[in-house]
């Protein structure tokens, strides 16, 4: 067994055991095990309460800010998670952040309520790297092999009461490159337009395997949607490693947000009908009845008039594209 397979073998085992690490070190090419593990283990250490767990981002955060949350304790006395990302990224440009001295008050860090988890996406090791690995439960995640991801994406599948052959499952895995997040993402999109039916037919991969942009807003909006602002601008990113310009995802917005308010006034049960009318595929509109629980028609409506303000604003050159995207990701997130 290689390492990778050891270090997710013990992960899942102190999640199984309910046995956790007082400080972990995620780093590695593989963004989604990172953020995969990083969200069960702060999630089960915190019984579920999102409100205790605390993130900071290395481009920003303020070394003082970080040690009064180490030291502090919640009202209700239950443990918390504080979650440092691309610390040591921005450890030369940060001048707030002072990374030596935090990995040194870590050294002897003995608290029972406080849990901390460094992720790195771009981690470059060095002798403070090192230092940290030495106190850290480190897990360094690797792209698994073929033969794993294959495992993988028929667990997934099979979760969600589908079957999927293994040469369709390598289809899906070298289409997105191995990007086990692109994968997972598509994967959510086929069980969606299996609906009932479980065996996955390889027309099905035919008709929805596409680099479809506004799939990638769906996934981008909802996480937006439950102020899951990381995942959110994660799939604004992969937007753009797509080509898909900010006009194009502005109008995608403007669109999928019409939709929204489109079904929030619907008296329509059909779906069939619902799709017809709302110019979307069947296996969606639970997708977007779901979401659209998420904004109130006001602020439905709010999103639309200020998209349509920013679009114009662009072409009267009154401020440039990415700002008005920016400024409209945070309308909608507040």
């Amino acid at each position: 067994m290689d390492k990778s397979k050891e270090i997710i073998k013990e992960l899942n085992s102190q999640l199984l055991k309910k046995e956790f690490k007082k400080i972990y070190l995620f780093y590695g090419q593989e963004i989604f095990l990172i953020d995969e593990y990083t969200k069960r283990i702060s999630m089960t250490i915190v019984n579920g309460n999102i409100n205790n767990i605390i993130k900071f981002d290395g481009e920003e955060a303020n070394y003082n800010d970080i040690i009064n949350e180490m030291i502090s304790i919640s009202f209700d006395l239950q443990p918390r998670v504080l979650i440092f990302k691309n610390f040591f990224k921005f450890s030369t440009t940060n001048s707030n952040l002072n990374l030596s001295a935090i990995v040194e008050r870590l050294k002897d860090f003995n608290s029972d309520k406080v849990y901390i988890i460094f992720k790195e996406y771009e981690a470059r090791e060095n002798k403070l790297f090192n230092s940290l690995k030495s106190i850290a439960f480190s897990a360094e995640f690797t792209t698994p092999s073929m033969p794993d991801l294959i495992k993988w994406v028929q667990n997934i599948m099979a979760k969600e009461g589908k079957v999927i052959s293994e040469n369709m499952a390598q289809e899906i895995i070298v289409h997105y490159n191995k990007d086990m997040m692109l994968i997972y993402n598509y994967l959510q999109v086929l069980i969606s337009y299996l609906g009932k039916r479980s065996k996955v037919m390889h027309d099905d991969i035919l008709k929805t395997l596409t680099d479809n942009p506004q799939d990638h807003i769906f996934q981008m909006l909802d996480a937006f949607a439950t102020k899951d602002v990381e995942s959110g601008f994660r799939y604004l990113k992969e937007l753009y490693q797509l080509k898909t310009s900010v006009s194009k995802i502005l109008a995608l917005i403007l669109r999928h947000f019409k939709i929204l308010g489109m079904m929030k006034e619907l008296q329509e049960t059909n779906k069939k009908q619902i799709a017809k009318q709302l110019g979307i595929l069947e296996f969606f509109v639970d997708k977007y009845k779901k979401q659209s629980e998420a904004f109130t028609l006001d602020k439905i409506r709010n999103i639309i008039q200020r998209t349509i303000e920013y679009e114009y604003m662009i072409k009267r050159g009154q401020i440039d594209d990415e700002t008005a995207l920016e400024m409209l990701l945070y309308q909608i997130v507040k």
